[in-house]
């Protein structure tokens, strides 16, 4: 894929000099380059995502490949999705034409939903993401094309992310459990096309666990959670990767603080704080200072406590102290 990316400039020339033949050799690499990355390529920024994805549709548009537009449209979807413009990306979904691709429909299905989410209009994202994930699991062995366009495993993860957002807490654990099992019986070639999924839905599968109260069961994710965290995926997606290692180690220090191991659960929001002073996770540094002093608190450490909550209570430009 990055080669593609690298070597656009060709199929560009060949796209002005033979429109007839170059066009569709154009849309294909432009498509290419913004379907998602494999493992171990950073991802392009959302910008030249989209700026991609316009071009392609821009270049279907011209020549008589119907597929080939239809699978530009969603992809320009999914890309106005990343970009942060979630009304606009739900509008490209349903200007989409209807598809004989399974696969791109079902991919569909995941954008609209999130984009749903992400408009504040979760209760109506829900049925949406359960027929995703029913077209996801009606699907054959899809080909090479499709496999980069979403898996079942994603639409389950948006699935659960989705009932636990409406209170629907139990549910949502049964899911991101059947979504860890299928991640578990992938191959690693499998899981190349799924690197987020695995680290996103174990660390919230411990999020849900705790929330149900089923501490033990959320700290015997916790390994494998954290072990997903780290390796390749956190060099091509740190912005990701670091505020989601912050929330799993606050939820498992919590679980060991409700487990009755307050020394391990200060060890995990020690580490939590350390993560979250890094500036792509500076979101999550409140949440990782008030658990470090809750837990404080219940190992009698009341000045170190008393600190924290002072650094807790400054304005967000001004969390400087050190680490305890």
């Amino acid at each position: 894929m990055g080669l593609v990316r690298i070597l656009l400039p060709l199929p560009r020339a060949a796209a002005r000099l033979a429109p007839g033949r170059g066009g569709p050799l154009l849309g294909a690499a432009l498509s290419h380059c913004v379907t998602p990355s494999w493992a171990g390529l950073r991802s392009p920024s959302a910008a030249r995502r989209l700026a991609w994805a316009d071009e392609a549709v821009a270049v279907y548009r011209a020549t008589a490949d119907t597929d080939g537009l239809g699978r530009a449209l969603a992809l320009r979807a999914h890309a106005l999705l990343l970009s942060g413009r979630h009304e606009e990306a739900h509008a490209a979904t349903a200007a989409v034409p209807d598809q004989e691709s399974p696969a791109l429909t079902a991919f569909l299905g995941d954008v609209r939903a999130q984009a749903l989410a992400a408009m504040g209009r979760v209760e109506e994202a829900v049925p949406v993401a359960h027929a995703c994930v029913e077209a996801y699991r009606a699907l054959s062995a899809p080909d090479r094309r499709d496999r980069a366009l979403g898996s079942l495993p994603g639409a389950l993860r948006t699935y659960g992310m989705l009932l636990a957002a409406v209170g629907r807490g139990e549910e949502s654990v049964a899911v991101y459990e059947e979504c860890a099992a299928l991640l578990a019986a992938m191959s690693l070639r499998e899981l190349a096309h799924v690197e987020l999924v695995r680290p996103r839905v174990l660390a919230e599968l411990v999020g849900g666990l705790r929330a149900s109260g089923r501490h033990s069961d959320a700290l015997g994710v916790g390994p494998e959670a954290r072990e997903a965290l780290r390796g390749a995926v956190a060099w091509t997606a740190p912005e990701t990767v670091l505020p989601l290692r912050v929330r799993l180690l606050v939820d498992l220090s919590r679980c060991h603080l409700a487990t009755g191991d307050p020394v391990e659960a200060r060890a995990c929001a020690v580490e939590a704080v350390s993560e979250a002073r890094r500036p792509l996770a500076a979101s999550a540094l409140p949440s990782a200072l008030a658990c470090l002093a809750d837990v404080l608190g219940e190992l009698g450490e009341g000045d170190k406590e008393a600190g924290i909550r002072r650094e807790l209570a400054a304005p967000a430009a001004d969390f400087t102290a050190d680490q305890t």
